[in-house]
């Protein structure tokens, strides 16, 4: 049920932000993300480093209310010490968002914000094998985006993509993105 709920999620966002974008409200960024992973049954967590692409669209003309996808590729791993003593190295593969983003208007050279939707995110640990693992949960995150210019900017955000049976993964980007 609650993947239904979240594919339903992720199709209604994708077809109102579609339209919209079309009228020159859409952006698009690339950010480097200093992700923290820390998996049930864990003493430490680990710094799991991703890049990441995010596109969205304005729902409404003030754009202040709008819908935003991500999707972002792992580029480093760490090592996690379980509570069996066990050391295993951990990476991202990879994961995807699909978020409602509210801020102030874009007249506003500084304009903070903020997320709430869903995150999917796969690892893959290593210790004598490979084993994959999942982690989704409802996200919230807030950021502040500075204009370069009008249609340029630089984003700072920190998003809880992941708090949900002792498992968290949280998630500090720095990006440019544009608008369009």
């Amino acid at each position: 049920m609650k993947a239904l709920l979240r594919g339903a999620l992720i199709v209604s966002l994708l077809a109102v932000a579609g339209p919209t974008m079309a009228q020159g409200t859409g952006y698009a960024s690339l950010g480097y993300v200093f992700g923290s992973l820390e998996p049930r049954h864990s003493n430490n967590d680990a710094s799991v480093n991703a890049l990441q692409f995010a596109f969205g669209g304005w729902l409404n003309a003030q754009q202040t209310f709008g819908a935003e996808g991500r999707i972002a590729l792992g580029v480093g791993n760490d090592t996690i010490t379980f509570t069996d003593a066990t050391r295993r190295r951990v990476e991202i593969d990879r994961y995807y968002g699909a978020y409602l983003r509210a801020q102030f208007p874009n007249t506003v050279p500084i304009r903070p914000y903020g997320l709430f939707g869903t995150t999917l995110v796969e690892t893959t640990e290593r210790l004598t094998s490979s084993r994959s693992r999942r982690y989704s949960d409802i996200s919230l995150g807030l950021g502040v985006e500075v204009d370069l210019d009008s249609n340029i900017f630089l984003s700072l955000e920190y998003l809880r993509a992941v708090d949900r049976n002792s498992s968290e993964v949280s998630n500090l980007t720095v990006g440019i993105g544009g608008r369009f």
